[in-house]
């Protein structure tokens, strides 16, 4: 299998992680979007054992709501000659974890074995309630297999916690518990945006992504059944969080380890021939075998280890910006409203447990003919009325990515001019904990009526359209909560 194709496998598009984690370390007081547990399950579908050997399935139950979970039980129903064995503390049905705090992730592993007699394709249900209610389930199916095989793992990373500017050395430990030797090596580090990886080396090269930073590094070495690998200290994989990335936020990434075919490894020897510098090298830490060549992994997804990067909170001060409808009665004018960050940093991404947001209040002289796609009906994003359509004179338009430093971010009224007899409305920007700057939060929404020729007051219902349209997509990310997987980075090759 191309390294390309294998990565792609391994880690989904990076908005998921990115909304699904940004925003958890937010405080209370934010505007949540999910106000209760959400716990659910980031678990592998397929695990392949290889006949006659144990294998160890590691698994995250995470809680991506904004509540604590109390009274969580992760279930499992496995079937007879599986020789399943449940983590350590949990019995051979359940583990029972008395509280999951908000934004928490907790890391278990269980132990297959099927017997000699046992099916070639068993299955295992494993599933997650809290309080008795089931919030996730996944089956696993586990195949036995009874030829040689690659099996390369990569030890677990810790979460850190690093201020701007700041890195930290990755303990990286790769390991085959397959019974073939392996291709020669290959180990990605990918970050999300806002991280960098640090492996400047002759034999690594960068290929970023939109939204995502990749080094990719070749050895010229294979690992054998039982063997393990590890850097040494004086040629480190790091990771640094930049100058300017914006807080508070955790912030993904991962470690990935593959062997590659001896084709790959010929063209980037090629690509790389000119490259200066240190060489990065694996030490060997343990093991030995023969010389078989395995290109494919038994279980590609544990290829990969996953940890978070949580940084401090940063200054961005969110200013609101206003306009005027301004016509001749019956006539249709179209504003743009919305915020613009005046920095210093970025603003950070919407989380599940915290959305930043600009709240619309139109003048009563104005009857609304159509609203921006992004903006619902409502006066924040946990209290909206979808119902209420064109007759709402309060809008939420959510601010869903990083707004950069001196940007804006605009969206569009239209509607027809009655009169300018009426109060104002206006413009407010919630920028949470980031905006301690509150004197320029709210700006004027109003309506002056120029004398004119007055125009009959009709228009198509688009708002509606289009305050659907955009209730799906906040629809659509709220059901990011279903997604098991890791973001996609692809790598050339």
């Amino acid at each position: 299998m191309r390294l390309r194709a294998l990565l792609s496998r391994l880690v989904l598009p990076p908005a998921a992680a990115a909304i699904a984690t940004a925003g958890l370390a937010l405080p209370a007081h934010a505007d949540s979007i999910a106000d209760f547990p959400m716990v659910l399950l980031n678990i592998t579908d397929t695990v392949t054992v290889i006949d006659g050997q144990s294998k160890t399935v590691k698994f995250d139950v995470l809680n991506l709501g904004s509540a604590d979970a109390g009274d969580v039980v992760i279930g499992f129903a496995s079937r007879a000659g599986l020789g399943f064995v449940p983590p350590a503390g949990c019995s051979a049905t359940a583990c029972e974890i008395e509280k999951l705090s908000a934004g928490e992730r907790r890391h278990l592993s269980f132990t297959v074995r099927p017997s000699a007699g046992a099916s070639l394709t068993s299955y295992l249900d494993v599933t997650a309630s809290v309080a008795g209610e089931e919030s996730d389930d996944m089956r696993v199916t586990v195949v036995r297999t009874t030829r040689a095989g690659v099996d390369l793992e990569t030890g677990d990373l810790p979460d850190l916690k690093l201020d701007r500017g700041q890195s930290a050395d990755l303990p990286v430990r790769v390991v085959n518990t397959g019974n073939a030797t392996s291709g020669r090596l290959a180990m990605a580090v990918i970050a999300e945006g806002g991280l960098e990886p640090l492996l400047a080396y002759r034999n690594c090269e960068r290929d970023d992504a939109p939204e995502l930073s990749a080094v990719i590094c070749v050895f010229d070495q294979t690992l054998a059944p039982g063997a393990s690998y590890t850097l040494p200290a004086a040629t480190p994989a790091k990771i640094e969080v930049g100058a300017d990335t914006p807080g508070p936020a955790d912030y993904y990434a991962s470690v990935v380890a593959v062997g590659l075919t001896d084709d790959y490894l010929k063209a980037f020897s090629k690509r790389a021939a000119s490259a200066r510098g240190a060489e990065l090298e694996l030490t060997p830490a343990a093991g030995a075998g023969d010389d078989e060549f395995a290109d494919d992994d038994l279980n590609p997804d544990d290829n990969v280890s996953e940890f978070m990067v949580a940084v401090g909170r940063s200054d961005a001060d969110s200013k609101a910006i206003g306009a005027t409808f301004r016509g001749a009665p019956g006539e249709s004018v179209t504003v743009r409203v919305g915020t613009q960050n005046l920095g210093p940093t970025a603003t950070v991404r919407a989380g599940l447990k915290w959305m930043g947001y600009v709240h619309v209040n139109v003048p009563a002289g104005v009857e609304l003919t159509e609203v921006d796609e992004w903006c619902l009906p409502g006066t924040s994003p946990s209290r909206l009325d979808l119902d209420a359509g064109l007759d709402s004179a309060d809008w939420v338009c959510p601010l869903l990515d990083q707004l950069p430093n001196g940007e804006k971010r605009l969206f569009s009224f239209s509607g027809m001019v009655r009169d300018g007899a009426h109060q104002a409305g206006f413009v407010r920007v919630d920028g949470g904990a980031q905006d301690t700057v509150h004197g320029n939060d709210k700006a004027t929404l109003d309506v002056v009526a120029d004398a004119g020729e007055s125009l009959p007051i009709t228009g198509p219902s688009a708002g509606l359209i289009a305050g659907g349209g955009a209730a799906l997509l906040v629809a659509g990310a709220l059901a990011l909560r279903m997604a098991r997987r890791r973001p996609i980075v692809t790598v050339a090759g």
